[in-house]
C-alpha cells in the first residue's frame, strides 16, 4: 500500500454522524451512465464498487487539512468503462476528485500505483496533470477500494468547448497538445518502453525494475523506478 499524505484536522464525532448520510447515495456505487447490450446485469455487476463513503471523506479532509463540516457537497462527476470519479467540493471553493477503479480494472494494486508514479513524473516535465494528494493502490483499506485522489484541475473540459471554438482557437488548442505529448515522448526509459513507472514502495522485491535516472534536468524522486511489467 503507498499513501501520500499532508496535515489534517481531526474530524469530530459531531461530523462524523453528519458524513454517514452521504451513504445513501447510492449512485456513487452503481454504474448509471448507459446501458449494455448483452449481459447487461454482469456488467452493471462489473462495476459495482461499494466503499465506505465516511472514509473516503477522512480521506480527503486528511489530503487537504479541511474538516469534513466544510464540504459542501459530494457526488458522482462521471464514470468510463474502468473507473470512476467522485467529486467532493468544499465550501471556499476547493474541490478533490477521488478515482476508483473497478474490479475489472487490472492489474490490480500495480495500475492504480503505476497511474500514480507516472503523474508524479510528467508534473515535474512540465506537462499539466492534475497533481496528486494522497493515493493507496491496496483495496484492503477503510475505504474498502482503491483510490487516487487528486486535485481538480482549473478550466472547462475541451469536450464543453470544442464545437463552440473558432477555427483559430481549436488549432491553438491542438498545438497545445502536441507540445505536451512531445514532452513526454521524449523522455527515455531505461526499459525501452517494455515497462511500467512505479515507486520502489509499491514494488514486490522479485519483480525487476531499473531506477530511473535523472534527465535533461529533470530530478526523479528518488524510489521512481522503471519496472517491466508482470501480469
Amino acid at each position: 500500500m503507498g499513501m501520500l499524505t499532508r496535515p489534517f484536522n481531526r474530524i469530530s464525532k459531531r461530523t462524523t454522524r453528519h458524513m454517514s448520510s452521504w451513504s445513501s447515495n447510492h449512485d456513487l456505487f452503481e454504474y448509471t451512465s448507459g446501458r449494455f447490450l448483452f449481459n447487461e446485469q454482469r456488467r452493471l455487476a462489473e462495476r459495482r464498487v461499494q466503499f465506505n463513503v465516511d472514509a473516503l471523506v477522512d480521506a480527503v479532509c486528511r489530503s487537504t487539512g479541511q474538516s469534513a463540516s466544510e464540504i459542501f457537497s459530494l457526488s458522482k462527476l462521471t464514470e468510463n468503462g474502468y473507473n470512476r470519479i467522485i467529486q467532493t467540493s468544499f465550501k471556499d471553493g476547493h474541490t478533490v476528485l477521488a478515482k476508483i477503479p473497478y474490479k475489472i480494472a487490472v492489474p490490480r494494486r500495480l495500475a492504480v500505483a503505476s497511474e500514480v508514479a507516472t503523474l508524479d513524473l510528467l508534473r515535474r516535465t512540465g506537462v499539466p496533470v492534475p497533481k496528486v494528494l494522497a493515493y493507496c493502490a491496496d483495496r484492503t483499506n477503510s475505504v474498502g477500494a482503491e483510490y487516487i485522489l487528486f486535485e481538480k484541475p482549473e478550466g472547462r473540459p475541451l469536450s464543453e468547448t470544442w464545437l463552440s471554438m473558432k477555427n483559430e482557437m481549436r488549432a491553438e488548442v491542438m498545438k497545445q497538445i502536441a507540445a505536451a505529448e512531445s514532452k513526454f515522448l521524449d523522455i527515455p526509459f531505461p526499459s525501452n518502453g517494455c515497462g511500467s513507472l512505479y515507486y520502489c514502495r509499491d514494488l514486490g522485491e522479485t519483480q525487476f525494475s531499473i531506477p530511473l535516472p535523472a534527465q535533461s534536468g529533470i530530478i526523479p524522486p528518488p524510489d521512481l523506478i522503471d519496472c517491466v511489467d508482470i501480469l
